[in-house]
């Protein structure tokens, strides 16, 4: 590996090297490339070397010396590894500029399939020239990553016509999600949006035990930050990394045991309500007496009846919490669902194709009061007649399955 700068344009350039870790397989499985640079001796930041460059030719020319000074310099392994490498946009403008990089890490003797080309996810706003660059690549065999993904406004009809490799979630979503239950609800479900487009996620920034929780509990795949370990020219290997990333295991094991045995509980007992509401409105007991013991079990948000067109029969039966919040003037608009059709919901539909069976939905945002919930319903006959009892209950945390 040779560590000797490079001399470009009055800089010195040098590469150190981050690992990227995947939680599941417990072991590094890429490195990103981390350009250093200086002039006259000062350190500068990679946007501050590119800004010394007034052409964007001058800037794709640094972009090909960075790359060059990057792979030359990739510390070896044992195991297969992706190198993660930043691609400047002046380097994506047109088909020349393209060939040039694939050429610059062909020339370090780099198969196209172990490396991952990262593009800035603010550049996707761009025009066509970029996609088609992208495409460009991607037939040579490259890997291509999104970085920085939620930085500003958010292109996510480009990161589809894209269809990115990867996506690299930047640190500032991770921060929001630390202190912000509903931000964490966001982050898990913006994991599942990337794993539905065909993209794996790389959780960026981590740098504290509970950054490693909020990823673990976010169901992102890879992870980096200055916590896993922090870049050099001979990074930390897995022997140091993977007893730090375990010992964060454990503790979410030991946390998501504790609250699946008291949400399992819970979920049992709100069953038990359910079937024996469900019994009473057989009986032909009136809904309010029916509903009772429903509307006494936590977490709890309201009852309701469907016909067999999913219509809803009356209103809702609140309990006292949910009714002092519908009350309020901001959910007015909302508050009385009578005759409203839920006949598209999952809940409805799962209880009527198969009546007498208890479902419980996953989790979505409730129209009544914008809160998370899950909906228990069967579909019970009530004179003679098919009707869909329904359950609304907060929903538990991001990444618990409570289907069990």
């Amino acid at each position: 590996m040779n560590q000797a700068p490079t001399e470009h344009a009055g800089l010195a350039l040098n590469a150190h090297f981050q690992p990227i870790y995947s939680l599941a397989h417990r072991r590094t499985v890429g490195v990103e490339a981390l350009l250093r640079a200086k002039h006259a001796g000062k350190p500068l930041m990679p946007e501050q070397a590119f800004a010394r460059m007034e052409q964007p030719e001058a800037c794709h020319q640094l972009d090909l010396a960075m790359l060059r000074t990057h792979v030359a310099q990739v510390p070896a392994s044992d195991s297969p590894r992706w190198l993660f490498l930043n691609v400047h946009p002046a380097s994506l403008t047109s088909p020349e500029h393209v060939e040039r990089v694939a050429k610059a890490i062909a020339d370090a003797g780099l198969a196209p399939q172990s490396v991952v080309l990262e593009v800035q996810e603010h550049a996707l706003g761009g025009d066509d020239v970029l996609q088609q660059s992208i495409r460009q690549l991607r037939k040579q065999g490259f890997l291509i990553a999104v970085d920085d993904f939620g930085v500003g406004h958010s292109h996510l009809d480009r990161i589809c016509e894209m269809e990115p490799d990867l996506v690299k979630f930047d640190r500032q979503l991770l921060r929001q999600a630390s202190g912000n239950p509903r931000l964490r609800n966001l982050l898990y479900r913006l994991v599942h949006l990337m794993h539905e487009s065909g993209a794996l996620v790389v959780q960026e920034g981590i740098e504290t035990e509970g950054d490693v929780l909020v990823a673990l509990e976010s169901g992102c795949d890879l992870v980096q930050g200055d916590y896993v370990a922090r870049p050099g020219l001979a990074p930390d290997g897995d022997e140091l990394i993977t007893p730090r990333i375990d010992a964060r295991w454990d503790e979410l094991m030991v946390r998501d045991l504790l609250r699946r045995k008291i949400t399992r509980r819970q979920l049992e007992l709100a069953r038990q309500s359910f079937v024996q509401s469900a019994i009473l409105l057989m009986q032909n007991t009136p809904f309010d007496e029916a509903a009772r013991p429903m509307l006494s079990m936590p977490n709890v948000l309201r009852c309701f009846l469907l016909d067999s067109e999913g219509r809803q029969i009356g209103r809702n039966l609140n309990t006292r919490q949910t009714a002092s919040q519908t009350a309020q003037p901001k959910f007015a608009p909302l508050a009385d669902t009578t005759g409203a059709v839920w006949s598209r919901r999952a809940y409805f539909q799962h209880a009527i194709d198969q009546p007498g069976v208890l479902y419980m939905s996953e989790p979505y945002l409730s129209m009544t009061d914008t809160r998370t919930c899950v909906t228990l319903s069967m579909a019970i006959e009530i004179d003679e007649s098919m009707h869909v009892l329904c359950t609304d209950m907060l929903a538990p945390s991001p990444g618990l399955n409570m289907a069990g």
